[in-house]
């Protein structure tokens, strides 16, 4: 069990699970905001993040926060390579987010 355990223990499923919690805490904020605003799915991700500046560099921020807690599941389970994945994909995540913000600034 330990051997196949470790299997996943590398930076490319680090990587994927990263892309994997960003796209899922993307949703679980979009189902919560469609709900507490009566409004569809489609509605908030054509409406309120793709086609609105204010908001999509917050609703990106939140979603990727969601890759904390992932992060320290993995810390937990000393899954070192599979941390670093998820930490990059964090990483790379923090330029795109202040980019945004850059451009909904100056438009």
């Amino acid at each position: 069990m330990g051997s196949i355990m470790k299997k996943w223990d590398t930076m490319g499923w680090g990587i994927a699970a990263g892309i994997l919690g960003t796209l899922t805490g993307f949703f679980i904020l979009a189902f919560w905001w469609s709900s507490e605003n009566d409004t569809s799915l489609s509605y908030f991700v054509h409406t309120v993040f793709i086609e609105s500046q204010l908001y999509k560099d917050s609703i990106l921020t939140v979603s990727v926060l969601f890759n904390v807690a992932l992060f320290w599941i993995a810390l937990q389970s000393q899954w070192e390579s599979f941390a670093k994945g998820v930490m990059l994909v964090i990483l790379i995540s923090i330029p795109a987010i202040l980019w945004i913000q850059g451009q909904s600034f100056f438009s």
